[in-house]
Formats: structure tokens, sequence, C-alpha cells
């Protein structure tokens, strides 16, 4: 099933108790099947003061419908930049890069070249 970033968000929002996701606190990625990957690129401006305190990331799994939905709080990717790869670093619109492995062995971990396999697997949200 196809499924873009506004019904996916919709959809997410049904399952929770309070739907908080919306356009711009929610990124959404379709599983690249030929990498086994989700790939993000969260804007850096995002982790600027006056920004919400996390940053939602939405997995979708076309072959099985299944739709992932990761908290991440936006302290944790501050602190964790420099083990990140940043697109355009200082640039206006430079935004961090993810690689989130759908892999059993690496499941959630970013494996973007210039990272450090930064897991996000605590995130997950039920």
């Amino acid at each position: 099933m196809k499924l873009d970033k506004p019904t996916a968000i919709a959809r997410r929002n049904q399952e929770l108790e309070r739907p908080v996701l919306n356009s711009d606190n929610t990124l959404f990625a379709v599983l690249d099947t030929k990498r086994s990957l989700w790939w993000f690129d969260v804007p850096v401006k995002l982790l600027r003061k006056g920004q919400p305190d996390w940053v939602n990331l939405l997995l979708h799994t076309p072959e099985t419908d299944e739709l992932q939905h990761l908290k991440v709080p936006v302290n944790y990717l501050q602190a964790h930049q420099e083990k990140m790869e940043i697109r355009h670093p200082g640039k206006r619109r430079s935004t961090i890069s993810l690689a989130l492995s759908a892999d059993r062995d690496s499941l959630l971990k970013d494996l973007r070249p210039g990272g450090e396999n930064l897991s996000f697997a605590g995130f997950k949200q039920v």
C-alpha cells in the first residue's frame, strides 16, 4: 500500500490518545527496499530554541503496511550532532542526514557514512 505524509500523520494521530503530529513536527520516509533503509533529512533549524522538543519520524514499510513512529528528543539530536552526517553545515538549509536500517541486526541504527551508527530504537513508540 502506498502512503503519503499527510495520510501517515492522520493514521498515527488516530492511534494516539492525544493527536500531536503535524507536518511541522513530523518527517516521513518510505522503506527503500533495495538498501533496506529509511532516509531522513532532518532540518538543523528544528534543533534551535523555540522549536518543538521532539522530532517525530514516521517509517512506512509498504510490503506489510507497517507504520512505525519514533519520537526523538531534540536534545538527543543536539547532543549527538558530531556523530551524524550534516549536509551543508552552516548553511541556511543544512540537514542531519539519517539512514535508519531496517535489517534485524542493525534495526533503527543510522548507517550513514560519516556517522557513528547511533541507535534510534529506544525512541520507538507503541
